[in-house]
C-alpha cells in the first residue's frame, strides 16, 4: 500500500502498473465479503493475493528509495508515517461516525475506546468480535504490517551496506517466521510480528536490491513472458490463504511479476499508460474507500429489494460496485489525498529538501486523463452522496408503512407467576451446540425473587445420552462439570414483536442469549439473535441476524451497543419483525435494523424463541468458576404476533 514513487523524478511503471493492479484485485474479492449475496461465477478468493502483492512492493520500493537518495531512520520514519497514517486514521473516523450514527449500516464493528484507540495507534491488539487481531477499520491491518516493517527498516538504515540490510532484514524475519511456526503464538504481538507474511516485504526487498544492481536489466525477454506468464497463473490458480502457503504462492508470484515486468520495461517494451499510471498513483486510497462503496452497495440493494442474487443482476452489480469504487478512489486521492500529503510534507518535513525539481509539461494524454479522472472522481462522490440519501429515504420509507396490528398472544410476568408457562415453553436438555461446555438441565430453570431464572452452576452431572462410539461430540462426551438451562418456544412465530425485560450475570465464561432460531422444516437457514452478552466482555450487548441456503452460506447482520448497566439493571429487548423489516431494540432505541428481500427470503420464514445461558464454547471462552453460581434473570415475556 505504498505510495511512494521509486525514485526522484523517474518513474518506474511496472511498479505503478503493479499497484494499480493489487487495488483491483483487493476489490474484487471485497465484491465477495462486503456483499455477500452478488453473484459471481467464479471464486474470488484469489483477489486477497492483492495484499502480497502490496506488501512485495512496499519492500522493494523501500530498498530502491533509500538506496538511490540515502536518508536518516528518523526522516524515513516520518515519510513513511505521513504518507500512511493521516489518510488511514481520516477513514477510520469516518467509520466509527457512522457506527455511531448508523450502526445497522456497518458489519461487525466493535466501537470501544481500546479497540479504536490501538487501531489508530497501528498496535495490534486482539478483536474479540471478529476473534481474530483485525483492528476496528478492518482492512487497517495490513497496515499494521506496513508500519512493523518501516521500524524495522528503519532500524537498518545506519548500515551503509544495502546488501548488509538485505541480508539481516531476512536473517531477522525468518527467524520469526520459525519461531511462529513451531509455537503458533496467540498474543497479538507475536501472531502479527512473526507471521511468515512479513517474508513478502524480504521478497519485495529483494527484487529492489536486484533492481538497484542493474540485473534485472539482463533479464531475457522470453523468461520476462515465462515470469509474467508464470507469476499470473499462480496468483490467481495457486493462491492459499494459509499463512505460510500464501507466501509460497502469491508472494513469490508477485515476485515473479515484479522482476518480469521490470525486465520488460528496461527493454523499453513497457508501454505508458496513464490510466495505469493514475490508477498506481490512487491505489492506497482506493484501498480505504472502498469498504464504504461497497458497504453502500449492499445496504442500498437490500433496501431496494434487487435481486442481485442473480447471475445477470448479480455480475452487473459486482462490475458496477467495483468501477465505483474504483472511481470513488481515484476522486479521493485527487480531492483528498494528493493535497493534504502537499500540506503535510510543507508544514512538517521542513529539515527535508522540500524544493523537488520543476516537473516538465505533462504530455497532452496525461492532462486528459487527469481532467477526466477529476470529474469522474467528484462524480463518484456525488454518487456515493446520493446513494446515502436515497437509502435513508428509502428504508426512512419502509418505516413508515403501516404494519399490520399484532395482537398479544403470549405473556408471563414472573412478579406475579410461580412457575414457567410448559404450555408455551419446552426445556432442551444435554450437550446442544458450540461446543459449550454446559449440560442443560429442566432443574436449573425456576421462578425466584420475582423473576425466571436460567441459572449456571459449577457441578459434575454425566450425560443421559452418551455413546462412546459416537463421533458426535454431544453424545461421546461422558460427563460436564457445568449445568444451566434453556428454554424454546413449542411454537414457530412469523411476524410480531417478542419483548424481554432481563439482567444478564456478568462473570467470564458466561453467554446468556434471547434469539429466534428456523429450520424446523429444514433449510434455509434463518437466525435472529435479539441478544448476545458474552462475559468476557462486558456491558456489550451483541445483536445480529444470519440467513442463507445453509449453516456454512450466511450472510450476516451484526450491531454491538454498549451498556454500562447490563447486568446491574433490568433491560427492555424487543424484536419488531414484519415482512418489510426485522428491527431489534434495547431500552426503545434501535440498535438493529435488516430489510428482508423477496418472499423467498429466509428471513421472511417461521422461527421458535429461544432463551438461554450457555457456558463457554466457541464464544463464551474459559469459564470463571469463581462466578458460578450466575443467573440470567427475565422479569417479563411478551410475545405479539399475526402467525404463531
Amino acid at each position: 500500500m505504498s505510495g511512494s514513487s521509486v525514485s526522484g523524478s523517474d518513474e518506474i511503471r511496472a511498479v505503478q502498473y503493479l499497484r494499480a493492479a493489487a487495488a483491483i484485485l483487493v476489490v474484487f474479492i471485497h465484491t465477495g465479503v462486503y456483499t455477500e449475496q452478488f453473484y459471481w461465477p467464479t471464486p474470488r478468493a484469489f483477489g486477497a493475493a492483492g495484499v502480497d502483492l502490496f506488501f512485495v512492493i512496499s519492500g522493494f520500493i523501500m530498498m530502491v528509495v533509500t538506496a538511490q537518495r540515502p536518508t536518516g531512520p528518523r526522516a524515513f520514519l516520518a515519510r513513511r508515517l505521513i504518507r500512511v497514517a493521516p489518510l488511514y486514521w481520516l477513514f477510520t473516523l469516518a467509520i466509527l461516525a457512522v457506527c455511531l450514527i448508523w450502526p445497522a449500516a456497518m458489519l461487525h464493528n466493535l466501537v470501544t475506546f481500546d479497540h479504536v484507540a490501538l487501531s489508530l495507534l497501528f498496535i495490534p491488539h486482539f478483536n474479540p468480535l471478529e476473534d481474530n487481531y483485525t483492528p476496528f477499520f478492518k482492512l487497517g491491518w495490513t497496515l499494521n504490517y506496513e508500519i512493523y516493517f518501516y521500524f524495522v527498516f528503519a532500524a537498518l538504515l545506519p548500515l551503509p551496506s544495502i546488501r548488509l540490510r538485505l541480508a539481516i532484514l531476512a536473517g531477522l524475519f525468518s527467524l520469526a517466521t520459525g519461531f511462529y511456526l513451531v509455537f503458533l503464538p496467540t498474543n497479538p504481538l507475536l501472531h502479527i510480528y512473526c507471521n511468515p507474511i512479513v517474508l513478502e516485504f524480504v521478497i519485495g526487498a529483494a527484487v529492489g536490491y536486484l533492481f538497484t544492481r542493474g540485473t534485472i536489466a539482463k533479464i531475457s525477454r522470453p523468461v520476462a513472458c515465462a515470469l509474467i506468464g508464470g507469476g499470473a497463473f499462480s496468483l490467481v490458480a495457486l493462491f492459499d490463504s494459509d499463512d505460510f502457503a500464501r507466501v509460497q504462492t502469491a508472494g513469490l508470484a508477485s515476485a515473479a511479476l515484479m522482476l518480469g515486468l521490470l525486465a520488460t520495461e528496461a527493454r523499453g517494451a513497457l508501454a505508458r499508460s496513464p490510466l495505469l499510471m493514475l490508477l498506481g498513483d490512487a491505489s492506497y486510497s482506493i484501498y480505504l474507500a472502498h469498504p464504504i462503496v461497497l458497504t453502500l452497495a449492499r445496504v442500498g440493494t437490500r433496501a431496494l429489494h434487487l435481486p442481485v442474487e442473480r447471475p445477470l443482476i448479480g455480475m452487473a452489480a459486482v462490475v458496477t460496485t467495483l468501477a465505483l469504487s474504483i472511481a470513488a478512489g481515484v476522486a479521493v486521492h485527487l480531492l483528498v489525498e494528493k493535497p493534504m500529503l502537499a500540506l503535510l510534507r510543507r508544514r512538517l518535513l521542513q529539515r527535508a529538501k522540500t524544493a523537488e525539481p520543476a516537473a516538465t509539461a505533462a504530455p497532452s494524454l496525461d492532462f486528459i486523463a487527469t481532467r477526466l479522472a477529476r470529474r469522474a472522481g467528484a462524480a463518484a462522490l456525488l454518487i456515493c452522496a446520493l446513494g446515502v440519501a436515497a437509502i435513508a429515504f428509502a428504508e426512512r420509507g419502509l418505516a413508515a408503512e403501516p404494519k399490520r396490528a399484532a395482537r398479544l398472544v403470549h405473556e408471563e410476568d414472573f412478579a406475579r407467576a410461580g412457575a414457567l408457562d410448559q404450555n408455551f415453553w419446552s426445556y432442551e436438555i444435554g450437550f446442544i451446540r458450540n461446543h459449550e461446555a454446559q449440560y442443560y438441565r429442566p432443574e436449573n430453570v425456576f421462578v425466584a425473587d420475582g423473576a425466571l431464572a436460567l441459572e449456571g452452576r459449577a457441578e459434575g452431572v454425566l450425560n443421559a445420552q452418551y455413546d462412546g462410539a459416537s463421533k458426535d461430540w454431544t453424545r461421546s462426551t461422558l460427563t460436564s462439570d457445568y449445568t444451566s438451562g434453556s428454554i424454546v418456544s413449542r411454537f414457530s412465530m412469523r411476524y410480531g414483536a417478542v419483548e424481554v425485560i432481563a439482567r444478564t450475570p456478568k462473570g467470564a465464561g458466561t453467554w446468556p442469549a434471547i434469539w429466534m432460531l428456523g429450520g424446523d422444516d429444514g433449510p434455509p437457514y434463518r437466525e435472529i439473535d435479539i441478544v448476545e452478552a458474552v462475559g468476557k466482555h462486558p456491558n456489550i450487548v451483541f445483536t445480529s441476524a444470519h440467513a442463507g441456503p445453509t449453516l456454512d452460506e450466511l450472510t450476516n447482520w451484526s450491531a454491538e451497543t454498549n451498556v454500562p448497566t447490563l447486568s446491574s439493571q433490568w433491560h427492555v429487548y424487543r424484536l419488531d419483525w414484519s415482512a418489510e423489516t426485522i428491527a431489534v431494540s434495547i431500552d426503545g432505541r434501535q440498535v438493529l435494523a435488516v430489510a428482508p428481500r423477496g418472499p423467498d427470503d429466509p428471513l421472511r420464514m417461521p422461527m421458535r424463541i429461544r432463551i438461554n445461558l450457555a457456558l463457554g464454547g466457541s464464544w463464551g471462552g474459559p469459564i470463571d468458576r469463581n462466578a458460578l453460581p450466575a443467573r440470567f434473570e427475565i422479569r417479563s415475556i411478551r410475545v405479539y404476533s399475526n402467525e404463531i
